[in-house]
């Protein structure tokens, strides 16, 4: 009878196992912890916060005077209505014209398309500026309107290169059969392409998304009407504001905890999201990013 023996390498592998996921806790813990401090700085009062050096590991007492600080000002609503309405509506845009160039570039046949592809590059690497966009926007008289925020980005070329790369990882042969069967273009990509790459997608939606949520240069340059205002401007407003009624230590409730609780007011309802694209955002990323 053959006994097991034993390889020399289990030990060190294990021992090397051991460390790594001790550095990525060690990593995580050092990642979660401003956001969890933020958290609970935004329930705190200010005796909480001096007595701890601005620093909270766990909560003292529940204070809720900054939310209700925060959710009584002025505009406040009215922004969060215009910022998801820009996030959705601007990422549903983002993702079809995406989707419809990366298509087209990810056809290895397509004439020009080394050509196409160059000049992609060129505006990932260069902007044409400030103003001249500025002068773009204002001739196609979106200024003062929320298309301002949306369809001057409607596209991001990084991004589209991400999923034109997804979809060549696609196998050529289930187009030529659709094209064989008398399926269009458009009902190639529909039918076809779209339902393989929920990965792709998922991945793209969370960067336009975000990007959109955070929407606060574009607002100040285009947008003149208050009722326009984004969700972040407003909570910049108001926390200025804050500071200016700060008159020594007498602020109710202390522009610390206003802060903290602006910041969560702003980056819960996206953080919300990023469970249900998880699964899908590893799978999009490292795909997108290797293949073609």
């Amino acid at each position: 009878m053959v006994k097991p023996t034993s390889s020399p390498h289990l030990g060190k592998s294990s021992i090397v196992d051991y460390v790594i996921w001790f550095v990525l806790v060690l990593f995580s813990i050092s990642t979660l912890f401003p956001f969890v401090n933020v958290l609970f700085v935004s329930f705190a009062n200010m005796k909480d916060i001096v007595e701890s050096g601005g620093v909270l590991l766990f909560p003292k007492s529940i204070h809720l005077d900054s939310y209700r600080y925060v959710l009584q000002y002025s505009g406040l609503l009215n922004a969060y209505g215009v910022t998801i309405f820009i996030t959705v509506v601007g990422t549903i845009i983002n993702l079809i014209m995406t989707a419809l160039g990366a298509y087209v570039l990810s056809n290895r046949d397509l004439p020009g398309r080394n050509a196409m592809m160059t000049m992609v590059l060129i505006a990932m690497l260069f902007s044409g500026g400030l103003i001249p966009t500025y002068l773009v926007v204002r001739s196609l008289q979106l200024v003062d309107t929320v298309w301002a925020l949306m369809l001057p980005s409607a596209i991001s070329a990084w991004l589209l290169i991400l999923m034109r790369n997804f979809f060549q990882g696609i196998p050529a042969e289930l187009r030529e059969s659709a094209r064989i069967d008398g399926c269009s273009e458009l009902g190639i990509l529909v039918r076809i392409i779209l339902p393989l790459s929920m990965p792709i997608f998922a991945t793209l939606a969370l960067f336009y998304g975000v990007g959109h949520w955070n929407e606060y240069i574009n607002v100040v340059i285009y947008i003149n009407d208050p009722d326009l205002s984004t969700l972040q401007l407003i909570l910049r407003k108001m926390y200025t504001f804050a500071i200016d009624q700060l008159d020594g230590d007498s602020l109710p409730p202390p522009v610390e905890t206003v802060r903290a609780a602006t910041i969560m007011m702003s980056t819960l309802p996206i953080v919300m999201v990023y469970p249900f694209l998880q699964r899908y955002f590893v799978q999009g990323v490292m795909v997108g990013s290797v293949k073609g």
